[in-house]
């Protein structure tokens, strides 16, 4: 296997403000307030752009659009919340090796190697030609909902071109010989190296490539003391995407969070979606069967997966 892992991480490395401009150059709404950025993550809902950044109660000054919906965002140290927001992360980034995995994991990780080389995008019109297709074949396994106009051809050329802008994108591809099974996006924030996006085609999925591409994103990370955590996304309350991260070593950050609803909506919400609305509050139904990790803010307070995009921001 060869991949990018003596790549010069603080090269890459963003501020928040630098990863608010990729945002908004593929299309999130982005609002900064009293210096916080804000991501819209459904229509007047925001929460921080960095979801898991913690913020003190006295200083929030949400979105005014967030008045017509809501708001919500971790605080600070020894606030209380009203609600969690609970995040995928792997949180041993500076001692992973293989040999944390358990042996079905290490096993995949093996023959996916055997298989694919990973190694840097760094050419749009390859990523156009090579990654189109790949998007298609994901897109009719899964159905993925989420920014559908990539289907179309020349929507996905703009965005490849988009994403080609920001040149601290760290874009790895999975090659099987030549021909391209997947991609995965990361971008390294501060401390935190944000696992944003991976999809791959139908037989790259059967040869354990997402295995692979994960096992390469913390075998970069691994060693290298600026790289603190991996955010893998939020936690959705377990199967698909959930479970694939949870086998491989991915524990629950659980942080007190405050959640600001306009009444209207917040009325609605509890009557109409009592489920979402139990997600929205961060309620784990079975808390005793997955590992846990509480932050130290927060301390007194199966099988293969179907495969599909990690954009935490927007989840």
């Amino acid at each position: 296997m060869a991949s990018d892992q003596n790549m010069d991480f603080l090269a890459y490395r963003m501020n928040v403000q630098e990863f608010a401009a990729f945002e908004r150059i593929l299309g999130q709404k982005i609002i900064r307030a009293n210096g916080v950025y804000w991501g819209q993550m459904r229509p007047f809902f925001f929460r921080p752009l960095l979801p898991f950044q913690e913020l003190a109660l006295i200083s929030v000054r949400p979105p005014h659009r967030s008045a017509w919906g809501g708001c919500q965002y971790a605080v600070a140290s020894g606030e209380k919340g009203n609600s969690f927001l609970n995040f995928r992360m792997f949180d041993n980034s500076g001692t992973y090796s293989s040999g944390n995995l358990d042996y079905n994991r290490r096993r995949q990780v093996k023959l996916a190697a055997r298989q694919f080389t990973i190694r840097p995008v760094r050419d749009v019109e390859e990523f156009k030609q090579k990654a189109y297709p790949v998007y298609l074949s994901f897109y009719e396994r899964t159905r993925y909902q989420f920014a559908t106009r990539r289907n179309d051809r020349s929507f996905f050329c703009w965005w490849a071109d988009q994403l080609f802008q920001v040149p601290k994108v760290i874009l790895l591809g999975g090659y099987r010989k030549d021909e391209l099974g997947g991609i995965s996006v990361s971008l390294f924030v501060e401390d935190t190296l944000c696992y944003l996006m991976f999809f791959c085609n139908t037989e790259s999925l059967r040869l354990y490539l997402p295995d692979l591409m994960v096992h390469t994103v913390r075998e970069m990370a691994a060693g290298r003391t600026e790289v603190k955590q991996v955010f893998a996304g939020m936690y959705n309350g377990g199967g698909g995407l959930d479970d694939f991260y949870l086998l491989r070593g991915c524990k629950i950050v659980r942080k007190p969070a405050m959640l600001r609803l306009n009444p209207l909506a917040n009325f609605l919400a509890r009557l109409c979606f009592p489920k979402d609305y139990g997600k929205l509050l961060g309620t784990l139904e079975s808390a005793s069967s997955v590992p846990v990790a509480r932050d130290a803010a927060s301390q007194d307070a199966g099988n293969r997966k179907s495969d599909s995009e990690a954009t935490p921001t927007r989840q």
